[in-house]
């Protein structure tokens, strides 16, 4: 396996000089989950109706109507289907940085960066009708609102409505801690795994190339990704192809057989017994389902 200089997730959120997406999500009919995955940005989810299940680093968190999920900047996470139960939800994406032009006080723009650094981080779940979440929700729901004219009419209204969450926020902020520091130092043993998943899905790779590309021997990869990630490494990879598969029989016309080895499965009904699995949906009926709602 040729591995290149690991990356972490690249895809670009927003616009070069205003780094603020908001993306819409509806479990199942949408997506059935979301593979681990990270990012320098923020990302605040409100949860509009039903529930999923989130991770956060190694954390399962069930999130229901009216919560709010907070992932940290490269904090890993994914969300899936909780059980057959749906859900409708929003994530706010935006780099902290895009407030700092716009801060004058030197002590604001530490708190900004330390944010951005790690060094003060937001609680990751936050149920509905406590305190804090009652002062956010009003915020989030107005980005939610005017998400189409985020980069036009509504773009001071951005800025402002992040403001005032990284305010409230901010008196609910913790300082980086013990568990924390040892979740990044494995997530940092095991990052070029997850790398080499990430840009060589469609190679074979096995348990002893990840772990030879972690300098780790099996069994202590093994032990340390199954901690930080939640699930094995095997089940990580196999996750990761099958959202590249989904996306293609979303996005392309290509054939079922050919999407399959362009994603690293290259026995046909294994590629389909894990789909099932995985969508409780063969992969050519899924791509009927996606074409019906595209029409």
């Amino acid at each position: 396996m040729n591995i290149i200089k690991p990356i972490h997730e690249s895809k670009k959120h927003g616009k070069d000089d205003f780094s603020y997406s908001v993306y819409h999500s509806i479990i199942p009919c949408w997506l059935k989950n979301f593979p681990f995955h990270w990012h320098d940005e923020v990302e605040i989810t409100y949860m509009q109706e039903g529930v999923a299940l989130f991770t956060v680093r190694n954390r399962k968190l069930l999130v229901s109507e009216g919560d709010i999920l907070i992932a940290n900047c490269r904090y890993p996470h994914s969300v899936e289907q909780y059980g057959e139960s749906r859900a409708d939800f929003f994530s706010i994406l935006f780099n902290p940085d895009i407030l700092k032009e716009q801060i004058l006080d030197d002590e604001n723009i530490k708190k900004i960066e330390n944010i951005s650094e790690g060094k003060l981080i937001f609680p990751e779940l936050l149920k509905k009708d406590t305190p804090v979440n009652r002062k956010l929700t009003p915020f989030i729901v107005e980005l939610i609102k005017y998400r189409k004219k985020s980069y036009t009419d509504f773009q001071m209204g951005v800025i402002g409505c992040l403001y005032l969450i990284f305010q409230t926020l901010g008196e609910h902020s913790l300082k980086d801690d013990k568990t924390v520091s040892e979740y990044r130092a494995d997530f940092s043993k095991i990052k070029p795994a997850i790398n080499a998943v990430i840009n060589h899905y469609e190679q074979k790779i096995t348990v002893e190339d990840a772990a030879s590309e972690c300098c780790l021997s099996e069994s202590h990869f093994m032990k340390i990704f199954k901690k930080t990630t939640g699930k094995s490494f095997n089940e990580f990879l196999i996750g990761h192809r099958l959202n590249k598969a989904s996306q293609m029989l979303k996005d392309t016309d290509d054939r079922v057989v050919d999407i399959a080895n362009s994603c690293g499965f290259y026995n046909q009904s294994y590629f389909t017994r894990m789909f099932l699995r995985h969508y409780s949906v063969t992969p050519s009926e899924y791509r009927k389902i996606n074409s019906a709602k595209r029409e």
